[in-house]
């Protein structure tokens, strides 16, 4: 297995707060939804880059006691944040003593991915989600060799938490399903994490089988996907009840509304939130352990 460190640094911190919710980072503005949105107020103050950047850091202030591993979406942010605003995110993230996960499912020929990496690497992000798709030789082996040298964690896309992931990580190739041929190939090139979605729960345990006790599972899709959290982590966890990285955005992000409070505690409704969801996630595994 690459980036060894990573690993070893994700479970020391996993264990250290007692939590493996991973939240997700997802800042979305009324310029292209109505609800779920980062406070209007932030982006009349501060302009849409700075308006962001306030909310991403205040919010992983927030939330860093309850997670080991914060998760940018990296097509939430680059755009409008570019390199020094994803690096006070990534550099948030180590302050409140989490690992920072680009979530950019790289995705590309070997340079371009190069290039990519280079920046990341600079960026601070201990960790990005990345696709096998483009192949091997001269495409993902980057992805490897980086994860290696750098010491990072990279989780390979093998079944999302989309209704559309059937449209080709369910078909068969060589007579397996897609998603499970991903999961072999880059368990066997050496990745350490992989990502299969909380509303995939019989594929989590089938993923599980096939990479071993200490590979990390990222699940996307708790909360308004409607990922079965309880079943995700019966299987997708390792004998130890660990390994398993539950990631919970939106319910997180914007919970300042869900509890119909005022803009100005946002960060304080997402801290409460995101206690909630450790603590429930912690009682899953307990449950699933008797």
């Amino acid at each position: 297995m690459l980036g060894r460190r990573f690993v070893e640094k994700y479970y020391e911190l996993s264990r250290e707060k007692d939590s493996f919710l991973c939240v997700g980072l997802d800042p979305a503005t009324r310029a292209f939804r109505d609800k779920y949105v980062v406070p209007q107020q932030l982006i009349e103050r501060h302009g849409v880059a700075g308006g962001l950047e306030r909310f991403c850091v205040e919010f992983i202030e927030a939330v860093s006691p309850y997670t080991p591993i914060i998760k940018p979406n990296a097509q939430f942010l680059v755009y409008p944040l570019g390199f020094e605003g994803l690096k006070a995110i990534a550099d948030a993230a180590h302050d409140g003593g989490c690992l920072a996960l680009l979530d950019c499912k790289l995705s590309d020929i070997g340079t371009t991915m190069d290039a990519a990496l280079h920046w990341i690497g600079e960026l601070g992000f201990d960790a990005i989600t990345f696709s096998p798709f483009p192949g091997y030789e001269n495409g993902v082996d980057s992805v490897y060799r980086w994860a290696e040298a750098r010491q990072k964690g990279i989780f390979a896309l093998c079944r999302m938490s989309n209704p559309g992931t059937h449209d080709y990580q369910s078909r068969l190739m060589d007579g397996v399903p897609f998603y499970q041929r991903l999961a072999k190939d880059a368990t066997e090139h050496g990745s350490n994490g992989f990502v299969v979605g909380c509303t995939a729960t019989e594929e989590l345990g089938i993923v599980r089988g096939i990479i071993g006790e200490e590979r990390l599972i990222l699940s996307p899709g708790l909360g308004p996907q409607g990922g079965d959290a309880s079943t995700a982590v019966k299987l997708g966890s390792n004998n130890e009840g660990e390994g398993l990285l539950v990631s919970s955005s939106r319910s997180v992000n914007y919970a300042y509304e869900v509890m119909g409070w005022g803009w100005e505690r946002f960060a304080e409704a997402s801290a409460i939130q995101a206690k909630k969801s450790r603590d429930e996630l912690n009682e899953m595994r307990k449950k699933a352990k008797r």
